[in-house]
């Protein structure tokens, strides 16, 4: 097992022999097998990290220990103390990690009963392998000895942070008067003032945001800040009140549009966001102040990558839902997503095939990959870049924002500094420093830690499968922490929709004569190509699609009949409140629009109709469509009021 003779403290009977001279500039000293290979890599390993803190001597070098076997002392790396004890194997390599502030975990599982036995007969296994494990070592970490450090990755996935935070605040600001402002779809002032008085046990901490304090103008304020403090982290300017800026100004603004931000990438980035503000270094990402990144707020960065991904799996195998169960599901996806844009049209004319089997692929992609996630660095880089590439190809065909955005940055947090700077130059990568840091402050080390390991407990126990199970305390913090997004469940595309319905809206001014209202952009003329919109969120032209799936349904279930067209069928519906508003031609609803058929002017008649559209083989028509209902008209409230008439009423 390598135990040496004649030494202190290394737990093994010592045979010979006084303990050996002090090493002379008081430094420990690491004795290692200079002639192995695999010793090599790793000591050059433990050297970048250590730094100075070690005198590092070979064993074929060493000349003041005569005491000491040479079969012995390259048979295991030996750790020397000052004063003269030693230990070796596992231990050494305890002692190793933890003085030389790499780690201190191994050290403290040493002294746990029954512990240390099991870690000394590995080593001693290892060292009886040495060419396989530097076989598996390399096969596993690459380059062994570059070590896995996250300086450099945490200055570029916080800047990535700042910037899915500005195109988030950015896309947001200019639609906010038109969905929840006073005179938009939604007014957050007119429901605060509702709570106010019949609900008046409500208040922040169930509704946490700063229109509690304010109208339009601070919905504007609030965008307003979160966009320059994005800007703030993304050039490295005070990056934990940057991102926690950011955080508290888009929880206030996703907590006000309500039905408009209720997206499950608006709760990953607030997700995302409370570990951006615990990875922040307080004032600046570089120089004598700044500390070691956590590792544990690094892990629950990778694990939320994972439940995202697993969970988006997963849901689709448990909704047994038809077309994914026989692969299909890819051959209605591409022209029933809701925002599809041009190059999703040459996807769906790719053979029935090759579609089932990218669609096997994705599926698992979606719930194998992710567990490389937690292994060493090759097959956790090569899980990093099969997500990133999933994303990729999903935002090639469809519009969703800022989502596959925000989750490649979620992935870069699996990619460690060494490996990240092969994205850059050979040229510019010594202009990046890399390596270990300081640790952090004891205080502020143990807060971190208490915060993730919450953060953990809640985003476990918050899961559909586990909550019924969890402890009632647990339950009870998941419920309460819920309106604030510190975590959120996740699975995209549960069930595929095979049919594509739509909204259209015309207004006339005669009756006869009809004119669409044009989505920014949701399909419109059957000739025109489907438009790009990410990394920006049309938030109408979205719900529309969700209304309009509602009211396929309530078509085919007989309830959707002309007599009741008018009607308001469930309070999560946008069009009764966008009807209303374009009868009125509220500029700030116009604005959400890409054209008015009217411009300002009020319309004299309004209809709306519902479609079912879906991608042309060929020729010059992008769409193909068939009509499945159309409203009676109405007249405008302008008309009522000139001629008397009575529109039919909501």
């Amino acid at each position: 097992m390598g135990s040496c003779a004649g030494c202190k403290g290394c737990g093994s009977s010592c045979a010979s022999g006084p303990p050996a001279t002090p090493v002379r500039d008081g430094r420990p000293r690491v004795i290692w097998d200079g002639d192995c290979t695999f010793c090599r890599r790793w000591v050059t390993r433990w050297r970048t990290l250590t730094g100075d803190t070690f005198a590092w001597v070979p064993a074929q070098d060493l000349q003041d220990r005569p005491d000491l076997d040479p079969a012995t002392l390259a048979s295991a790396v030996h750790l020397e103390q000052p004063d003269g004890t030693c230990t070796s194997g596992a231990r050494a390599v305890a002692g190793i990690l933890k003085i030389g502030g790499v780690s201190a975990w191994l050290a403290r599982c040493m002294r746990v009963p029954g512990v240390a036995p099991v870690l000394e007969a590995a080593y001693a296994l290892i060292t009886r392998h040495r060419g396989g494990a530097d076989r598996a070592c390399r096969f596993a970490l690459g380059r062994v000895e570059i070590p896995d450090t996250w300086q450099f990755t945490r200055r570029v996935v916080l800047r990535c942070m700042g910037l899915i935070y500005l195109v988030a605040f950015l896309s947001l600001e200019q639609q906010l008067a038109g969905l929840v402002g006073e005179d938009g779809l939604r007014p957050v002032g007119a429901f605060i003032e509702t709570l106010r008085q019949q609900a008046p046990d409500v208040g922040l901490a169930q509704l946490p945001t700063m229109q509690w304090f304010g109208g339009d103008w601070l919905l504007t304020t609030t965008a307003v800040a979160g966009t320059v403090a994005a800007a703030c982290m993304i050039a490295g300017l005070v990056p934990l009140v940057s991102a926690m800026v950011c955080w508290v100004c888009m929880l206030s603004l996703v907590t006000a549009c309500s039905l408009f931000t209720g997206y499950q990438w608006d709760a990953l980035l607030l997700e995302a966001g409370v570990l951006a503000m615990l990875w922040s270094p307080p004032v600046r990402h570089l120089g004598r102040a700044v500390d070691r990144p956590s590792r544990l707020i690094r892990w629950c960065f990778v694990l939320l990558l994972m439940k995202l991904m697993l969970l988006s799996g997963w849901v689709k195998l448990a909704s047994h839902d038809p077309v994914w169960a026989d692969g299909t599901a890819l051959q209605y996806h591409f022209w029933t997503q809701p925002l599809p844009w041009w190059p999703a049209w040459f996807a769906n004319l790719l053979p029935e095939g090759l579609l089932y089997t990218a669609c096997e692929l994705m599926l698992a992609v979606e719930l194998w990959v992710p567990l490389l996630l937690v292994l060493p660095r090759v097959p956790r880089t090569i899980g990093a870049l099969l997500l990133i590439l999933l994303q990729l190809g999903i935002a090639a065909t469809g519009n969703y924002g800022f989502f596959n955005w925000l989750t490649i940055v979620l992935c870069l947090c699996a990619i460690d500094d060494a490996t990240l700077l092969l994205a850059w130059p050979r040229s510019v990568r010594h202009r990046f420093p890399v390596g270990l840091l300081p640790r952090r402050p004891a205080a502020v080390g143990l807060l971190t830690t208490c915060a993730g390991c919450a953060l953990l407990v809640l985003s476990v126990g918050g899961l559909p499968q586990v909550q019924p199970h969890a402890p009632r305390v647990v339950q009870a913090l998941t419920a309460r922490a819920a309106p604030w997004h510190l975590t959120s469940n996740y699975g995209l595309f549960a069930t595929m929709t095979t049919t594509r319905p739509e909204l259209v809206v015309e207004a006339s001014e005669d009756g006869a004569h009809w004119q669409p209202y044009v989505w920014r952009f949701a399909p419109g003329a059957v000739d025109q190509a489907p438009a790009l919109s990410q990394p920006g969120m049309p938030r109408l032209d979205w719900q529309l699609w969700f209304d309009a799936l509602g009211y396929e349904r309530l078509h085919d279930a007989g309830m959707l009949r002309p007599d009741s067209a008018w009607r308001r069928f469930s309070s999560r519906h946008v069009l009764p409140n966008l009807l209303d508003h374009l009868e009125l031609a509220t500029p700030d609803v116009l604005d959400l629009l890409e054209r008015a058929p009217l411009g300002e002017t009020p319309p004299a008649f309004l209809r709306w109709s519902l479609w079912r559209a879906t991608f042309t083989r060929s020729g010059s028509a992008w769409w193909s469509r068939e009509l499945v209902f159309r409203s009676p008209l109405r007249a405008s409230r302008r008309v009522g009021a000139t001629t008397g008439a009575t529109a039919p009423s909501h």
